[in-house]
């Protein structure tokens, strides 16, 4: 727990921060850790250099950080959704590191201070909005929580998948909305972005082109629609098939993390019957197109996801942002 703002006893500190051979050296809170891209006292506020003394230990918080600075890329959706939850990640002690190495890592985190470290890249996972890359996870009430993105670290939501081109007789699907970024699970979070950081959204894959036929004199022409495009995101989104009756019409192609996949073409039936071709999926800066029109209509293009959303009842904060958020941070659920 935190230490008291008033008086304060040596039992005070080793409850806090831990001890050395059931003492209390006061030369050995003297600490000055660096952790990815963080340099951290063993609390916030406690001398690193120079003269320390009890009045320094009054109202401070041991410091813990969880981390995903160290290593190479992951993604929820090669990695798995319990490494991307980063309570999860604690409890199952993966990359656990408490400030000072003179206590072992607590089990209850109540009024302690926990920084989920990111300074690498992380990817999500397609599927829906709500889907989040990496989620803090809930903590313990009383818990002091922030997520630090470093200057190196980006968090990316996955592209939503382009919608199916039209079988005959239908109009082409819509595309897949983009995943999200960061979740929020912990009411009072704090997020920091340092310069260079990145939050992005996924992006929306286009809409399926629709069908197209034609009858005349009791001949019967049919052709599929164009799938459309996936798009950009960490993983993108995958290209919509084509539809039945096939005679030219493609699926749309994938996109990735630096661009939205390409909608398929639409078809033609002895120049009689034509479908519509699949829409472009959505990028930075630029929303997922709807198909074209055959016979029978279109589908729309995905939305794009959130870079932070929240849980229900859950209210976070910026402590400094120097980086680049890229998507809304306003919308509520995440899974």
């Amino acid at each position: 727990m935190t230490t008291p703002s008033g008086q304060i006893s040596a039992q005070d500190i080793k409850n806090e921060f831990g001890e050395l051979n059931g003492t209390v050296p006061l030369g050995n809170y003297r600490v000055s850790e660096a952790r990815g891209e963080l340099t951290l006292a063993i609390g916030d506020g406690v001398p690193t250099s120079g003269t320390i003394s009890y009045d320094n230990m009054r109202n401070k918080k041991l410091n813990i950080v969880v981390d995903y600075y160290s290593g190479g890329t992951i993604s929820r959706t090669d990695n798995g959704d319990s490494l991307l939850n980063a309570k999860t990640k604690y409890n199952d002690n993966n990359g656990v590191h408490v400030i000072g190495n003179l206590k072992s890592k607590p089990s209850n985190t109540a009024a302690h201070r926990v920084r989920i470290h990111v300074n690498k890249t992380i990817g999500g996972k397609s599927g829906e909005g709500d889907f989040c890359a990496l989620r803090t996870g809930n903590w313990d009430s009383g818990t002091s929580l922030i997520v630090d993105v470093g200057g190196e670290g980006a968090i990316y939501g996955g592209g939503g998948a382009g919608g199916q081109g039209g079988d005959v007789d239908s109009s082409g699907h819509a595309g897949e909305n983009g995943a999200s970024a960061l979740g929020i699970d912990y009411n009072g979070t704090t997020v920091n972005v340092a310069s260079g950081g990145l939050i992005r959204c996924g992006f929306g894959g286009g809409g399926g082109g629709g069908a197209g036929r034609q009858n005349d004199k009791g001949s019967e022409r049919t052709v599929g629609g164009g799938g459309g495009g996936g798009g950009q995101g960490y993983p993108g989104g995958a290209g919509g098939s084509e539809g039945n009756a096939d005679h030219g019409q493609g699926p749309g192609s994938a996109g990735d993390l630096t661009e939205a996949g390409e909608g398929g073409g639409g078809g033609n039936n002895g120049n009689q019957a034509y479908s519509g071709a699949g829409g472009e999926g959505g990028g930075q800066g630029e929303a997922a197109d709807a198909g074209a029109g055959g016979n029978h209509g279109a589908g729309a293009g995905g939305g794009q996801g959130s870079a932070i959303r929240k849980s229900s009842g859950v209210n976070w904060s910026f402590g400094s942002n120097n980086g680049s958020i890229v998507g809304d941070t306003n919308q509520t659920g995440v899974s």
